[in-house]
């Protein structure tokens, strides 16, 4: 019984810093990498892997040898969005949510967003 209680809280430790839990809820929506959750977040590369660490310590996350991008464990992955579905926790209408998801697909994607922005430019100096 102690055991489990033990592991009860290490999980709601960990996911109880909202850091932590951005990074979470970019790995379990986007599979992003390391370098990818560095940039979006701007987060130093020393704070990155000291959340990471403890996200893999306490069975979170994993990393794998089948390329750069980091996997919720599958035990967590249902609880996990069962907590983000109930806390409506980076919801669509979330303004942080809709900026990661611009900044993640302007990384993956420069050539479309160098040209999504050239098209807001000419739409601005068009209605001036």
């Amino acid at each position: 019984m102690l055991s489990i209680m033990n592991s009860a809280l290490q999980f709601l430790a960990t996911v109880a810093d909202p850091i932590r839990l951005r990074i979470l809820h970019l790995i379990k929506e986007h599979r992003t990498t390391p370098t990818e959750l560095r940039i979006l977040m701007s987060i130093a590369d020393e704070d990155l892997a000291s959340h990471l660490n403890l996200l893999v310590t306490h069975g979170l996350v994993k990393t794998g040898k089948q390329g750069a991008h980091l996997k919720i464990k599958h035990k967590y992955a249902a609880l996990l969005t069962r907590l983000f579905n109930h806390f409506k926790f980076r919801s669509k209408k979330d303004e942080v949510a809709q900026a990661d998801e611009a900044k993640l697909h302007a990384l993956r994607h420069p050539k479309t967003a160098k040209k999504k922005k050239k098209a807001v430019t000419k739409k601005k100096a068009a209605n001036k």
